[in-house]
Formats: C-alpha cells, structure tokens, sequence
C-alpha cells in the first residue's frame, strides 16, 4: 500500500487520482511491464576465463544497488513523504500509519516489475523515486522512448495551432487561458494572454514527469471545446482576480468571511485545481450554488459572451432552460442572479 504523510493513498483522492493516472500512462507508453536497468552495468574490465587467455572487456558482477521504497517529494509548502508498504501497515496511536514489511527494493543489473501484479512498485520506482530520477535507473525500452519523444514534438506542434489558430477567437482564448490560471486576462493583450497560457501548459507537462496528475498540453488540446469543467474554471479564476475568493495562508478559501474549501497540505502546490476539482464534485454542488450567488452579479453576466455560459448558470442552479431560446436562457440567468 501507498502511504502519503504516512496516510493511506486510498483516504486521499487526488493522490488516488494521480496514481491511477500514473498507471495509465505507463501502460500506454510501456504496455504490461516496465524493465529497470542500471546505466553502465555490467561493467566491464579486463579478465581472465577458464583457460587463463586474456579477457579484455569482460563482465564484472554488479554488486547490488538498494533502492529505498520511501521518497521525500519536494512540493511548494515542503517534503511530501511517500511510502511503499509491502506489508499490511501498522495503525499507530496518534491516528497515522506506518509502513510494514520490507523497505527497501535491491537490484543488480535488472528488474523487471508487472504493471498487473505489482502495479504500486511500478509507480513509485518511475514517478517518486530519486534513484530513479537521478539516472541511476533508466527504463529499458527504446521504442518506446523514441515514441515518447516523438509525440513530445507533436505536441509541441498541435500547441502552437491551438494557440494562435484554434484560438483566434478572443473571447474563448481568454475562457481557456482563466481555467489555467492566468490572471486579469481583460487587461492584456491576447498574444500576452497566450504566450503565458503556453508557460503553464508546458510547465504542466513537464511536471508530468513527477505528478501524472498534472494538467499538459494532451489535456489542454482536450478542453479547447470549452466544457462545463473549464467555464467553472473560468468563473473561480475571475472571482480570484476581483478579491471575490480569497486563499489564506492557513490553507482555507474564503468569499467574505465564510470559508469555501480547506485544502489539504499536501495540495496546497496546486491549490487552484484543488478548489475547482471540489467544487464539481456533485457531493458540494450546495457550496457551487452558494458561491455563484456571491460571484455571479450583472457586471460579470454583461461580459459573458458564451451563451452556454448562460445554459451552465441554470444548469447549476437547476432552472429550466431546456428548450429555450438563448436569449430566454440568458434572461432566466439574469433574474436568478441579479437582485434589484
């Protein structure tokens, strides 16, 4: 079992989220089993063999390399202390776990590790591991990294059209650019809006590498459509910018003095995502509803050009709006969000 700050992986839902993730990806780029090699073993050094004749390249036994089955994972707020227990781990007094069984994972010149029976190694030897990430270990498998490399430089590609083709309508470019968090996009430039917009979508798939559950630009190409998920996004990042959802160094999300979502420390590096993750899961869709009456007021509505926008807002706060004209939806929107 993973342990995160010494709590079970499957009591964290994002972390479940990112490990689920994780697996996925690696499926998809190494199919059932990762093989781990050692860069530079079996090394090599003149011999002898069984008949005394000179070797002068010939393989010397690799003593074993102890890979610990515990990483500190630097985040913003500090370490986040992963753990792989082997074993069924120990409750402890104060509510917390601890890893039981073997700690610590040998190997010598190879290992080769199942996706299906052993998929929690897997993961914490190729995303968590400083073994792994300082290059004393390497996957054995050059198709594949000749694959990843070259959908690297596809991406790359597909991101400069969506960028400056797929987004040469304004008004969506800066809905897309608020969902990935750029700040006060009414007040820049739209070429500015997307050279910051490409930043944090390649800095998002560059983490990708450590924490599968980072937003890249696979993710990006995907929400171009403008979804439910993204126009949420949207409003929270608008309502930051405006003071209307103020985060607080104790790790709370206020609007005025009533607090919207605790985050956990071991999230407080991604905060935004946190809050709007919360915020559509239909267990708080109350609070989703308490906040657009707080945030959604005529001055934001009269910017909106997105009429399903407008079919969203009802949507949430459960008007009828099915078989309505647009411009119904948007009048029915604005008597249920404007006081006057």
């Amino acid at each position: 079992m993973l342990l995160i700050n010494q709590k079970p992986i499957g009591e964290l839902p994002d972390k479940q989220d990112e490990y689920k993730k994780g697996l996925k990806n690696l499926r998809a780029n190494f199919g059932a089993t990762l093989k781990f090699v050692r860069p530079g073993h079996p090394m090599k050094c003149a011999g002898l063999d069984s008949k005394g004749n000179v070797v002068p390249n010939m393989a010397e036994p690799s003593p074993p390399l102890i890979i610990p089955l515990r990483a500190n994972v630097p985040t913003e707020t500090g370490l986040e202390t992963w753990t792989l227990s082997l074993g069924a781990p120990k409750l402890l007094p104060n509510g917390l776990w601890d890893a039981s069984g073997r700690r610590s994972q040998s190997i010598s010149e190879q290992l080769t590790i199942s996706l299906d029976s052993n998929p929690e190694l897997a993961f914490f030897l190729y995303y968590k591991s400083p073994i792994f990430k300082g290059g004393l270990l390497k996957i054995d498998d050059p198709i594949a990294e000749a694959r990843i490399e070259g959908d690297k430089a596809r991406a790359d590609l597909d991101l400069q059209t969506a960028l400056y083709a797929t987004l040469g309508d304004e008004d969506q470019l800066k809905v897309i650019a608020q969902a990935y968090g750029v700040a006060d996009v009414d007040k820049k430039h739209p070429d500015t809006i997307r050279k910051q917009l490409k930043s944090i979508v390649v800095a998002g798939d560059d983490k990708k590498r450590t924490d599968p559950s980072s937003r890249g630009v696979s993710e990006f190409l995907e929400e171009l459509k403008v979804t439910d998920a993204v126009r949420l996004r949207g409003l929270v990042q608008n309502s930051i910018d405006e003071k209307k959802i103020i985060w607080k160094e104790d790790g709370r999300f206020l609007v005025g003095e009533r607090e919207l979502c605790k985050v956990p420390i071991g999230d407080v590096s991604r905060k935004f995502d946190y809050l709007c993750n919360f915020l559509l899961r239909a267990a708080n869709k109350p609070k989703l509803k308490e906040l657009l009456q707080d945030v959604v007021t005529r001055e934001y509505l009269e910017k909106v050009t997105d009429d399903k926008m407008f079919t969203w807002l009802a949507k949430v706060n459960e008007l009828t709006y099915n078989f309505k004209k647009a411009e119904d939806v948007k009048k029915l929107v604005f008597e249920c969000y404007v006081n006057e």
